[in-house]
């Protein structure tokens, strides 16, 4: 296990990142593996709330270099490869739902074993059905154990995950929710309030795939829309993109995927038809980005954010721009009550009113709960040795001439 070291040491280290979100640009900005391809991005998923937490994961840490890691099923990584990952300092795991049944980390585990540097689980959480206690298979077990025999802690979403690891015999862990919300490793936060009947620019997150809520959603959009300047901020969905970046021109046959984007969209009643008011609203306020540090500018014009999408949210919050979650499942939910964060729960929404559960949100308790989280992802990254830049301003950056 790595020794506690000072978190500004004389050399900086090298480290490597298993499995990483997204393409590293400029040392720690992040950008999706479809950056400055719309084409390509139409045709591939990519969810760029990984990106979030993989971005936020390097502006804390204080590095030299990242190197990406990956084990692939059909390759055998040679032992020139297993030394040079050994002359890493460290190898981290970004925040993520890596504690779950359906886990296939046997080859990622096999690498591993060769080497011999610490190994960190950085904001990690669990995905489970309600009230279920089967939290992973063996492929996770072995991975996870391999985890904690090579660190000190695992920094971890909440208590569930705490409870998840406890089954399986891993026991040091310290909860600091997720690395997205002190991107800019401020020890404490101050969320910028604001009353429902002053909102003027509604930042909505969608999550069009979100289990039992396609209505709730369709809802929510059409009534906030009538009432806020709303915008749709968009994770990675593939006809959203479609339907982005083809009604701004931007695709070779763009008047074809446009119709064949709607068309797919209707026919999953989503859509409920050509005149469907959801479809303008789809063209004049949906948001897509392809680099984290400009959905985070997107972010950062709202007055007000809501929506299902957990990071979307962090994101607003990390940046003082008050959010209302929507929980719908475990994950969210241990995500919510983590951080203190103000939300409102699908299994309570038959008479729900977003005027009267945004004026009660407590945002006093977030802040608060930030501050003691923060104590907690200093703790976990001083007790394992990873050098890191928390409490240390972002540099300003320069405009080019």
């Amino acid at each position: 296990m790595p020794a506690p070291t000072s978190h500004t040491p004389a050399r900086r280290p090298r480290i490597g990142v298993l499995m990483p979100a997204g393409k590293v640009m400029d040392h720690d900005r992040v950008v999706t593996h479809t950056y400055g391809d719309p084409e390509k991005a139409t045709k591939l998923f990519t969810n760029i709330g990984d990106c979030f937490v993989f971005e936020s994961s390097l502006r804390i840490l204080d590095y030299a270099d990242v190197q990406p890691i990956y084990a692939g099923e059909n390759t055998v990584p040679t032992d020139a490869y297993v030394e040079k990952l050994n002359q890493l300092d460290f190898l981290f795991l970004r925040g993520s739902n890596y504690i779950n049944t359906n886990g296939k980390w046997d080859n990622i585990t096999a690498l591993l074993e060769r080497t011999k540097v610490p190994v960190m689980a950085f904001g990690i959480g669990v995905q489970t059905p309600d009230n279920s206690e089967d939290y992973v298979n063996e492929s996770t077990k072995r991975f996870l154990q391999l985890v904690a025999d090579r660190s000190t802690s695992i920094a971890i979403r909440g208590q569930l995950s705490q409870k998840a690891l406890k089954s399986i015999g891993i026991s040091k862990t310290r909860i600091i929710g997720c690395p997205t919300v002190f991107r800019h490793r401020k020890p404490t936060i101050s969320i910028n309030r604001v009353e429902s009947g002053a909102i003027q620019d509604l930042g909505f997150t969608l999550r069009r795939k979100t289990h039992g809520s396609q209505t709730l959603q369709r809802y929510m959009l059409r009534t906030l829309a009538e009432q806020y300047k709303t915008r749709i901020f968009c994770a990675g969905e593939l006809e959203e993109k479609q339907i982005y970046y083809a009604n701004r021109g931007a695709l070779e046959n763009s008047a074809d995927v446009l119709d064949t984007a709607i068309k797919g969209l209707t026919a999953e009643n989503w859509f409920y038809g050509p005149t469907d008011p959801l479809i303008n609203m789809y063209k004049s306020s949906l948001a897509v980005f392809e680099a984290v540090q400009d959905f985070e500018a997107g972010l950062k014009e709202m007055d007000a954010v809501t929506g299902f999408r957990l990071h979307g949210n962090l994101l607003a919050l990390a940046n003082s721009v008050p959010a209302l979650y929507v929980t719908y499942d475990t994950r969210t939910r241990e995500f919510v009550q983590t951080l203190g964060i103000p939300s409102i729960d699908i299994r309570q929404m038959d008479r729900f009113s977003f005027q009267r559960a945004w004026d009660n949100a407590d945002f006093g308790t977030f802040e608060k709960a930030y501050a003691l989280r923060f104590k907690e992802l200093k703790a976990f990254l001083d007790e394992n040795g990873m050098s890191h830049r928390l409490e240390r301003p972002a540099p300003k950056l320069v405009a080019a001439e």
